[in-house]
């Protein structure tokens, strides 16, 4: 008879039909299917500008999730360094452990903002100018620009 000291879900079976184990042998792992936590692996980049208690969600299953740090872990790895986040509200079912998810965080307050896709663009002007199309859509004029804030998709323009 096995008897396991908690509910949960069971991953992580280490035992074949048939195959005879000792008593205290691991046989697998209970993942509670309450109190799931994620841990993020951000790159180092972000280091400074990630701190206790700020926020993130992600998209699971065709809903939005949302997150909140935790801790974060200052010893950097591989050029990243990681944090573990906590759920605001519903946990997602069907989250397994181990599985990899796509969490934004926010690094600051939502404000509206002119945005330049990065790519290209920067490679050629080194951010110092672009064309800008006039209303009629027929001309483009070189302009110079100031660029700001940056995240891994996009460029702002001053």
């Amino acid at each position: 008879m096995l008897r396991a000291p908690t509910t949960g879900l069971l991953s992580s079976l280490n035992a074949e039909i048939g195959e005879s184990k000792a008593r205290g042998e691991r046989l697998g792992q209970i993942d509670v299917e309450e109190g799931f936590k994620v841990r993020a692996a951000i790159d180092e980049h972000y280091i400074a500008r990630i701190s206790q208690g700020q926020s993130g969600s992600f998209d699971f299953a065709g809903n939005t999730y949302q997150l909140g740090i935790r801790r974060v872990y200052p010893e950097v790895l591989n050029g990243q360094f990681q944090a573990d986040m906590e759920f605001y509200g519903e946990t997602p079912t069907g989250l397994r452990r181990g599985q990899t998810l796509q969490v934004r965080i926010a690094l600051g307050e939502l404000a509206d903002a002119t945005q330049v896709p990065r790519g290209g663009f920067y490679q050629k002007t080194g951010g110092q100018w672009m064309y800008v199309v006039d209303p009629s859509g027929e001309l483009a004029t070189k302009h110079p620009i100031k660029l700001g804030r940056q995240n891994s998709r996009y460029f702002e323009v001053l």
